[in-house]
């Protein structure tokens, strides 16, 4: 196991290094200038002379590989630089959208998983009757579409023509998730089930489950004891993928109900070409997928032990 989680470490730690290399490279290389983003921003009239102070007295005269190593020695001590756009330090930029992400990622996956899991069951165990034929439409339908699609379309009725729930979530407290969630749930559990669906269906035509049958064993403890536990692997996956996505601030869904997650200061940072804070924000959406993905690696030996003696390979 030590072997296992020290090889998973160090591959963590070099995919970690090049993604903030490839991210900073990327920035550097933009057309943009950050010298003349900030002078433009105090209302300052660019000149050539003016914008080659302003690059020296923020650093981008020198090397990339000089200014990479100093970003990135900051940044492992809390120092991601400042905003151009407002001044304030990324990394507080980051850590006041943070939880607002991280509180509509656990409601979302919450719902998701409540709703997806045992649905999925059900639909494989009766496969192809009414239950599992309707399901299957309906997952179908909204798995089709966008999530801005979505969101409009509950804006539209819950907001504008019903009444229910404020159209700015950011300003209504608790009551303003309720449509950020709605739609994340609708799409992922759209997938979820389907996918729980095929997974179990699979689970069900092994061999093993006819001796638990024939020793009496309800079929309700067979499908959620034995048939879950089995189909464990790949549902981690899947929801670690998307616990991934979602931490990393959920786009479209924050922008369209204006929730001040991390998708929103992304979006803000690229329509002001604020380089720190896309820099801050990619190595962020870098750090949670390398660290769920690192975790679900170890959960993996934790529910199949033959994982950690490398007998199954993860697919």
């Amino acid at each position: 196991m030590k072997k296992f989680i020290l090889k998973k470490l160090g591959l963590f730690i070099f995919v970690f290094l090049g993604i903030t290399f490839l991210s900073f490279g990327l920035t550097y290389l933009a057309p943009s200038d950050p010298a003349e983003i900030q002078l433009n921003k105090t209302g300052v009239v660019p000149t050539e002379e003016l914008l080659e102070r302003t690059r020296e007295e923020m650093g981008l005269n020198r090397p990339l590989l000089v200014r990479y190593g100093e970003w990135l020695f900051g940044m492992f001590q809390g120092d991601m630089g400042d905003s151009l756009r407002n001044g304030k330090p990324v990394a507080e930029e980051l850590a006041k959208a943070l939880p607002k992400t991280l509180l509509l990622a656990a409601v979302s996956m919450a719902v998701v998983i409540t709703l997806s899991i045992p649905v999925g069951i059900l639909c494989a165990r009766l496969k192809n009757r009414a239950f599992d034929l309707a399901v299957r439409f309906v997952t179908y339908l909204f798995a089709s579409l966008p999530s801005f699609f979505l969101s409009l379309a509950a804006l539209y009725f819950f907001s504008v023509q019903l009444g229910w729930l404020p159209v700015i979530a950011s300003r209504s407290g608790a009551k303003g998730l309720i449509m950020p969630v709605l739609v994340l749930a609708l799409s992922l559990s759209s997938w979820y089930i389907r996918q729980v669906r095929a997974i179990v269906l699979e689970e069900l035509s092994k061999g093993y489950l006819v001796g638990s049958r024939a020793r009496g064993i309800p079929e309700w403890r067979i499908l959620f004891f034995h048939v879950l536990k089995n189909s464990m692997l790949p549902i981690m996956t899947l929801l670690g993928l998307s616990l991934a996505s979602m931490l990393g601030g959920t786009t479209i869904v924050e922008n369209i109900f204006s929730w001040p997650g991390l998708g929103k200061l992304a979006m803000d940072a690229i329509s002001a070409r604020d380089y720190p804070v896309i820099q801050g924000y990619v190595v962020w959406l870098a750090l949670i997928f390398l660290l769920v993905n690192f975790l679900v690696d170890l959960s993996y030996g934790l529910l199949d032990p033959r994982v950690r003696k490398g007998q199954v390979e993860r697919k």
